[in-house]
């Protein structure tokens, strides 16, 4: 049961009796640092999803689950595909994502404040996967889509975080900082210096080996249940 007492003076809530479960999403701007910012785009966008459980009845500690995808290079091109009965407008894209997913757990304490600040940590596995995707570019309707490279490692991170806690307490803004991280893996990265115009994107990326590392700025909702 959850059980609530006003303040008077603030106009908030002093909660007593705390949800047990927490949902997360997140839009996340991940900036690459050395050595994989050079094989990468300088500013790399993505989403997050969580999770998470309360460990103990009203105390700070949850855990969970987390999954996350981040775009980290990509290159396009437009071309025409003649055939005796039509002709067909291509758009294809070559692209380099980053799948994260794994287990989070943080330490978010109820101080009653507006801003209540907490600490996050995940631990996972990463995906690096490369694809060749191609649509009509008149109906951007999908024609069909290539993996061309996939390759996982062990993932890792660290968040100070802030939840904006309004009077309706359990949907807070939350707002991160922190860093994303993996040890040397193989992938595909978009080679700007040497592209063309013709042929496929994908002809255009090489084969890199580097650790990884991002800071991470992340602005999301969470709910309470």
């Amino acid at each position: 049961m959850l059980v609530l007492f006003p303040l008077v003076s603030s106009a908030q809530y002093v909660i007593k009796a705390l949800p047990r479960w927490m949902i997360s999403t997140h839009l996340d701007y991940m900036n690459p640092r050395e050595p994989v910012d050079q094989f990468l785009d300088e500013d790399d966008w993505g989403y997050r999803f969580e999770f998470q459980y309360r460990l103990q009845y009203n105390k700070p500690f949850l855990a969970g689950l987390y999954f996350a995808e981040a775009g980290l290079s990509k290159y396009e091109l437009t071309y025409t595909l003649y055939d005796p009965d039509a002709v067909t407008y291509i758009k294809e894209k070559a692209n380099t994502r980053r799948l994260d997913f794994g287990l989070t757990a943080g330490f978010y304490p109820e101080i009653n404040w507006l801003l209540q600040p907490y600490l996050q940590g995940r631990v996972g596995m990463a995906v690096y996967q490369s694809s060749s995707i191609l649509k009509d570019d008149e109906t951007d309707e999908s024609i069909d889509r290539i993996s061309e490279m996939t390759s996982s490692v062990l993932s890792y991170g660290l968040d100070l975080g802030i939840h904006i806690v309004p009077n309706i307490w359990y949907v807070r803004g939350d707002i991160r900082v922190g860093f994303v991280a993996n040890p040397s893996v193989s992938f595909l990265s978009f080679d700007e210096a040497n592209a063309g115009t013709s042929g496929n994107p994908i002809d255009y990326f090489e084969e890199h080996t580097s650790a990884g590392s991002w800071l991470k700025v992340s602005v999301g909702i969470s709910y309470l249940f």
